[in-house]
């Protein structure tokens, strides 16, 4: 029996290495969101071939994230499928850099054929990756009593240090240092993956056990047979996927009105401090108002955002407005996490992470692919399509009538 000093490290491990589980996954977030729509205009494609390689990893999402997942809940210890996954995003994301160094014609890094491939093949391990991470995230913090907010904070500390540092190391040594900064944060990855503790393991179970078999039923089947889920997947999915527009064009929208890339690196960075802020105090928020409260407000919140940014605002005008990310993005995600929390037993929860993961990643992949044409025709003034997609998404939570759980995340059903 292991003593409670012992026992009192080992759940301190566990903390620090999750929570910088979540600082190296939201560093390569950190360069890859902001910059790499313009990395790809830098190479001189056009916004529907942008729109097709950003929407590229949501459809690989789609189509391999629950399959994933599924696989993933087989694992006893979390860390081997987290450091084989990493690997795989570090040697094939490595293709686009080295191909933009050598300069060849027959597999030029400028050919949106070659980019397609390598960031679909690259596309499946990344996309895995957040979903463990999440599922990982909030079994440490049932096991520690800490909050999952408290752990995944981090990770958008690093998002908001990263985003703006690419910024101002893009501005000084121009834009082709953009996949190399992207592959520099994903290698992090995998130095983390290799610190994570043995001791974060699921218990064993009989293979053959009835009770075994339904713990390993799919995400899918469990969720569609929960009344008003899917509701609250596809409401919050509108929610999250109405970021599309900024997440393919937010940057080459802002540059073309005269920002710096330090200046748009910093307005990342804001947008996301206003969420570590949310993270900070959502627990006494999420007992008080509980899941359906949080989307609704923040699905309202996303709606003025978009409202105002297709007027195309001056830079103070705008970085005042990214508080509003704390609403559009923080306060959905925290609903979901602690929906699902409450909802899935433990060994469900991966599995549920993955179910959601395919809704919003579908919901995000039409929405990045209608971007690119209605970014080319109206410009910024296309914020009014997100602004739509939010006010749609509020609709369905508001008219779903069944309950949906609320409190802290770190507590059980």
């Amino acid at each position: 029996m292991q003593s409670p000093d012992v026992i009192a490290n080992d759940a301190g491990h566990q903390r620090v290495t999750v929570a910088a589980l979540f600082v190296a996954y939201l560093a390569g977030f950190g360069v890859f969101i902001p910059f790499f729509p313009v990395w790809l205009g830098f190479l001189g494609l056009s916004a529907g071939w942008i729109a097709v390689l950003v929407a590229v990893p949501l459809v690989i999402r789609v189509l391999t994230t629950s399959f994933v997942a599924d696989l993933a809940e087989r694992a006893a210890a979390p860390r081997q499928p987290l450091l084989w996954l990493s690997i795989a995003t570090v040697l094939l994301f490595a293709i686009l850099p080295v191909l933009d160094l050598l300069g060849g014609e027959t597999f030029s890094v400028s050919s949106p054929w070659v980019l397609l491939m390598v960031i679909a093949a690259m596309a499946v391990g990344w996309n895995a990756l957040l979903p463990l991470c999440d599922a990982l995230g909030i079994q440490v913090s049932k096991q520690t009593g800490t909050a999952y907010g408290i752990l995944r904070v981090g990770g958008s500390i690093s998002f908001v240090v990263v985003s703006f540092a690419a910024g101002v190391a893009i501005d000084r040594y121009g834009v082709s240092i953009i996949p190399w900064l992207i592959l520099a944060a994903f290698s992090s990855l995998i130095v983390v993956s290799l610190l994570l503790p043995e001791s974060v393991r699921h218990k064993p179970a009989d293979a053959g056990s009835a009770v075994h078999a339904a713990k390993m039923r799919s995400g899918w089947v469990f969720f569609l047979r929960r009344k008003g889920a899917m509701s609250v997947f596809i409401g919050a999915g509108l929610m999250q996927a109405s970021h599309a527009m900024l997440y393919s064009f937010g940057s080459l929208s802002w540059g073309s009105q005269g920002f710096s890339e330090t200046s748009i690196g910093l307005l990342w960075a804001f947008g996301v401090v206003c969420e570590v802020v949310l993270f900070f105090v959502s627990a006494p928020i999420i007992a008080r108002i509980g899941a359906r409260g949080l989307l609704i407000v923040g699905g309202i919140g996303a709606t003025i955002r978009w409202v105002a940014f297709a007027f195309a605002p001056d830079l103070f005008a705008t970085a005042a407005l990214q508080v509003l990310h704390a609403l559009s993005f923080g306060m959905t995600h925290l609903a979901l996490i602690a929906y699902t929390t409450r909802r899935a037993r433990p060994r469900e929860l991966r599995a549920a992470q993955g179910v959601y993961g395919v809704v919003s990643g579908a919901l995000m992949a039409a929405a990045t692919l209608a971007a690119g044409p209605l970014y080319e025709q109206f410009g910024a003034f296309s914020y009014m399509a997100m602004a739509g997609m939010t006010a749609l998404g509020v609709a369905i939570i508001v008219v779903n009538r069944v309950r949906i759980p609320g409190g802290e995340p770190n507590r059980t059903a």
